[in-house]
């Protein structure tokens, strides 16, 4: 039951000897429930919040060196050390500013006792606590550039002037570069370290304006990552609400449902993704009846007297590998589809296609 145009171009008349040589083996279309897909890429990526840079606010030479890249680090851990002219001199600034404050301080208590008696002991008392509120006001300031750099007021006035500040980390994570050696003049605010706290791995996907209505939060995700022969199961967390760029995409954020596959996740990691949508019943055909050409082909079936009819198809999704989706713009009820010898039907027409044989 084909048109006299779709026989003439889709229907192949074999030998008896043709057929017991191919030995075909033949099956049924199968009515099955199936994810609607949206194909995306992307790469695992984290959030800013998890990536830190580190670096001082002095200039000096690194003295010590522990941090590699690769290294697991935990917070506060000592990278490396830094000999510093301008942190020498902040501790000096301080103890003699401390121990100026002191002395006012108790030249302040002094004048107060004798601003009441006249009006130049008042003003001596003015100029006194003038004298101790701005030394104050230093002090407070030089100990909060100790407290940025590591170090607590405490052990300056105690242990007295150090020539080195460690860098330490400010987060549990993994170095992922650093661009000092030994010896190396490193400048104030300058990247020594750059670590990542890998707890908040995600993928960070593009959609195109086509698809960016049908993705929704809550949505499953099935994550191919090279080199991983398993694929993650994701789940959609986060949807960008602007198209962005000449491309007409947004940004969409999914985390993966399992813990342990986070954990092999490396950050920069080109993925492929499958986002289900929403789910249909569909035509489905063993993934061995289909002759591919790209994202179209041909599925065969066989009809009356050694004939087989070419049906071109489109290629939907695929079920556990065993099954593909078979989408046809035919009507015709089509019986006894070729499951084993499709190929070599294919190498037939080509042939005789080629030879000019009808």
């Amino acid at each position: 039951n084909v048109t006299e145009k779709t026989a003439h171009v889709n229907q192949l008349v074999l030998s008896k000897k043709q057929i017991e040589s191919i030995g075909f083996e033949f099956g049924s279309v199968k009515i099955d429930t199936v994810s609607d897909l949206v194909k995306s890429s992307g790469r695992v990526a984290l959030p800013p919040v998890n990536l830190a840079t580190v670096s001082l606010p002095i200039s000096g030479k690194i003295k010590m060196l522990r941090g590699l890249p690769g290294q697991a680090v935990k917070k506060g851990e000592v990278l490396a050390t830094l000999e510093s002219f301008e942190f020498i001199q902040i501790q000096q600034d301080y103890l003699q500013n401390y121990s100026q404050l002191l002395f006012q301080e108790k030249e302040m208590e002094g004048q107060k006792s004798l601003h009441t008696e006249n009006v130049g002991a008042r003003k001596n008392y003015e100029q006194a606590l003038a004298n101790y509120n701005s030394t104050r006001a230093l002090i407070q300031s030089l100990e909060a550039k100790l407290n940025i750099l590591g170090i607590a007021s405490e052990t300056v006035r105690g242990n007295g002037v150090t020539t080195s500040v460690k860098v330490l980390s400010p987060v549990n994570g993994y170095i992922t570069n650093t661009s000092v050696n030994l010896g190396k003049e490193v400048t104030a605010g300058q990247s020594i370290f750059e670590i990542a706290d890998k707890s908040h791995l995600h993928f960070e996907l593009t959609i195109y304006e086509k698809d960016a209505f049908k993705v929704r939060e809550g949505q499953s995700v099935t994550i191919l990552l090279n080199g991983n022969a398993k694929p993650i199961l994701a789940q959609v967390k986060l949807v960008g609400r602007i198209l962005e760029g000449d491309s007409r995409s947004l940004v969409v954020h999914a985390y993966a449902v399992n813990k342990i596959d986070e954990a092999i996740l490396v950050p920069g990691a080109y993925v492929q993704a499958q986002i289900r949508i929403g789910r249909r019943n569909a035509e489905m055909v063993p993934a061995a009846a289909v002759v591919r050409k790209g994202a179209t082909g041909f599925v065969y079936f066989a009809g009356e007297k050694n004939e087989f009819v070419r049906l071109p198809v489109e290629i939907g999704v695929a079920k556990k590998g065993e099954l593909v989706e078979m989408i046809r713009d035919t009507t015709i009820d089509l019986q006894r589809l070729v499951t084993k010898g499709a190929y070599q039907l294919d190498a037939e027409f080509v042939k005789r296609a080629d030879t000019g044989e009808e």
